[in-house]
Formats: structure tokens, C-alpha cells, sequence
């Protein structure tokens, strides 16, 4: 995955794009608009505020604050996997993670993009990762030709499509671009799909939401220039949308997705974890939101989760201070019987994947507008073993397997 990354959108993967991505438009269009419509301010001059942007002061309403007594859990209709395709500032995204039964990972994502500019098209990019067997690769590129069926569940373009099946269980992606990567996969939910409350959480006039299959039963192939990957396994489903100016959601950024087992007792234990901390002018706030799969059901829904760097390392390359040793953890309730759940996840990264510089790609002019708000927005990935602790019902069961994520640092 340290291939050329020539696109913005090789994003946070569980994120819509930190800045959408740009076509050959005017560059004068750009800097013209894309100060207040990119950045949220109105000039290179300007100093970020909170009176700069809508509502700020009233900080940021997660999804979990606006859930009544305590019921953080919704089940997910197949309308919440509807594309929505707005046709203001907005980026949406399905994105599906496999770890498949050997140890490998695969993800592909479908990007659909809108600068909320008049005269700028829609931006629509695939991403994809491959790590195992050797290989480390990852693909961006620009697909065209988006169209959606007529229940909003589905999309297809010229190299990619992503197909709902009629009973709202299943997703078939379909890539097609020879001979770098051809990819032919199921994702089968095997466990209830959730959001929190409503999904959403809200900025002053934005939001972001985060939809959910927190378990999948993965089959299919992802052929990678010429050689074929079995990609049965586990996978995990996220579909995304951010309503909002792209980089005023948060200064940090955390994604995890786990896989394990317990190789005595054959207990199997999946964690995912979304977690941003908003800007200073939304109140650094944490907003947290993860689940927990024991034995192939959703144990329970967390919003007490933590990312603790317990140690760091200065990167010169970056000037920031990437973790070597991480503790996620998860906290809640179950979902039958409202009692105690705990997991602590502890990885020590080195299975560095990318380090993505978000805005190497821009036009130099623009950059050094954007760059004026945002130092430089890096996100680090990697793939790791790891090793978990799961506490349910006061008893503690140890599992260990492969973790795909992502810190992200923006400001």
C-alpha cells in the first residue's frame, strides 16, 4: 500500500474524503470559492473562529446525546442504506473491510463527492487496499457513469458496482479494472445492523452519520495484478455520510476493525470502533461509537469508548507523534439484559500500511490556501496482530487475531 497515493481520496477508509477530489476545473474557480466552501472561512487572511461558522457555539450534538434514556441501539431498514446523494457540500461513502481466513486484508470503497460549488461536477473514486500473501497494494481511481437504481440501494458505475440483494441482506461489489484488480465479493450480514439513536451527529448546520454491519460473512476473489485472493472470511460494512464543510469535523480521527478468536475455547470476538475529536471550535469534544460481536452475535453498542496512545514516537517526516503502543477500549451495556461489558484491545503498530500527506496532490496555489486552516492532515494505517480482552458477565475471555486502523491527524 505505499504505492503512489494521487488522490485525495485516499481518505480515512471509514470517512467520507477530508477534501473531496478535484478535477482539472478552473483554478480560478477554485480559488475564488473554495476558501469559504472548502475551508469554511472567507479569505487566507482570516483566522478560524467560532463565529466564522454556522451555529459552532452550540458545539457538537453527537448521536448518542440525542438518544433517550440511555437507548444508544437502532436497528438499521434497508432506507438507511440508501444513497442520498445530496446536492449541497456533501461526501458519501460505502466502504467493506475484509480479514479473510488466512490473515489477509482487502477493503473497497465507492466515493460519491459534491463540492457544493456551482459549476463543479460530482466526484465519484473506488479505493481499494490488499495486504497478505506478500502484497501490499492500493488502488485510487476515478470511475464515471454513476448511476443509482430506482430504490437508491444500488449503484453502478464504468469500473465498479455495489448491489443491494431484493431481501436487503446481502451486498455484491463487483470491480472490474484488468489487470491491477479485478474483485468479486459478497457481504453476507450474519449479525443485526445498527446505528446509534438517529445515526447522525450534528455540527451547528452540518452532520455526519455512520451506519453499520458490524458482522459479515464474507466469499468471493479480489485478483491483484493477475494473482487470485479467496477473500472468505469476516468482513465489516460502514456507510458514511458528512454533511458538512469536509474539515471542520474534527482534529483526530480513530478507526478500528478486529477480528479474533480464542484458540481454546474457539470464542470469537469482532470490535469495531469510530472516534473524532471535533475542532476547538466545536468544543474538542470526543465523539465515540463502536459494537462488540461475541460468538456471532451483537453483544452490545458502545459510546464510552477511549483511544489511548499509551506511548508515541515523533515522526520528523510529519511533525506528529504516531502512537507505538495503543489501547482501545470499549465500555457499555449489553443489549439482553443491560449488564457491564468491557473490551480492551492493546496493539503495538507495525504493520504500517500508508501514511497518506492528504494534501500533496492539491495545486500548489489552492494547497497553500487550505494549508493556511489546516497544517498538514496525515493519516497513518496500518495492519497488526493484536490481542483483545473481552469481559462478559464478570468473566474475561482473551482472543487473539488481525486489526486493520487508522489514526488520523488533522490540525
Amino acid at each position: 500500500m505505499w504505492s503512489s497515493c494521487k488522490s485525495l481520496s485516499a481518505l480515512p477508509s471509514f470517512l467520507p474524503s477530508f477534501l473531496p477530489s478535484f478535477r482539472p476545473l478552473s483554478l480560478s474557480l477554485f480559488l475564488t470559492s473554495s476558501v469559504s466552501s472548502l475551508t469554511g472561512y472567507g479569505t487566507p487572511t482570516d483566522s478560524p473562529k467560532p463565529g466564522d461558522i454556522p451555529n459552532a457555539g452550540e458545539g457538537v450534538q453527537s448521536a448518542a446525546s440525542l438518544c433517550k434514556d440511555g437507548n444508544y441501539y437502532s436497528p438499521l431498514t434497508t432506507k438507511d442504506l440508501e444513497w442520498t446523494i445530496a446536492a449541497t457540500a456533501s461526501t458519501e461513502t460505502q466502504t467493506f473491510y475484509c480479514i479473510n481466513d488466512q490473515g489477509y486484508f482487502g477493503h473497497v470503497q465507492l466515493i460519491h463527492s459534491n463540492l457544493g460549488i456551482w459549476g463543479a461536477p460530482a466526484s465519484v473514486q473506488m479505493t481499494a487496499r490488499f495486504r497478505g500473501d506478500g502484497i501490499n497494494k492500493f488502488f485510487s481511481i476515478n470511475l464515471t457513469n454513476f448511476v443509482l437504481s430506482g430504490d437508491k440501494l444500488s449503484a453502478s458505475t464504468n469500473l465498479m458496482s455495489v448491489t443491494m440483494s431484493p431481501d436487503g441482506n446481502k451486498f455484491t461489489i463487483q470491480v472490474t479494472n484488468p489487470p491491477d484488480l479485478i474483485a468479486s465479493l459478497t457481504f453476507e450480514r450474519t449479525t443485526a445492523g445498527y446505528k446509534i439513536g438517529e445515526g447522525k451527529s450534528f455540527f451547528g448546520d452540518g452532520f455526519v452519520s455512520h451506519k453499520f454491519w458490524p458482522a459479515c460473512k464474507v466469499s468471493g476473489m479480489m485478483i491483484v495484478e493477475g494473482k487470485a485472493h479467496d477473500m472468505a472470511g469476516e468482513g465489516t460494512f460502514v456507510h458514511a455520510i458528512q454533511g458538512m464543510r469536509p474539515h471542520l469535523v474534527a482534529s483526530k480521527w480513530s478507526y478500528v476493525d478486529f477480528s479474533g478468536k480464542n484458540a481454546e475455547t474457539d470464542n470469537k470476538a469482532k470490535l469495531s470502533l469510530v472516534q473524532f475529536t471535533t475542532p476547538e471550535y466545536y468544543g474538542s469534544a470526543t465523539v465515540t461509537q463502536g459494537s462488540i460481536v461475541f460468538d456471532g452475535a451483537l453483544v452490545g453498542v458502545a459510546v464510552d469508548n477511549k483511544t489511548e496512545f499509551v506511548t508515541t514516537v515523533f515522526d520528523e517526516e510529519t511533525g506528529y507523534n504516531p502512537p507505538t503502543e495503543i489501547n482501545y477500549v470499549w465500555e457499555g451495556k449489553t443489549l439482553e439484559g443491560g449488564k457491564p461489558f468491557k473490551a480492551i484491545l492493546n496493539v503495538k503498530p507495525k504493520g504500517l500500511c500508508q501514511k497518506v500527506d492528504l494534501l500533496a496532490e492539491i495545486p500548489w496555489a489552492l494547497r497553500k490556501i487550505v494549508s493556511t486552516f489546516v497544517a498538514k492532515p496525515i493519516i497513518y494505517q496500518w495492519y497488526d496482530d493484536a490481542s483483545a480482552v473481552v469481559t462478559l458477565d464478570d468473566k474475561e475471555h482473551k482472543v487473539t487475531g488481525h486489526v486493520y486502523h487508522e489514526a488520523t491527524f488533522v490540525m
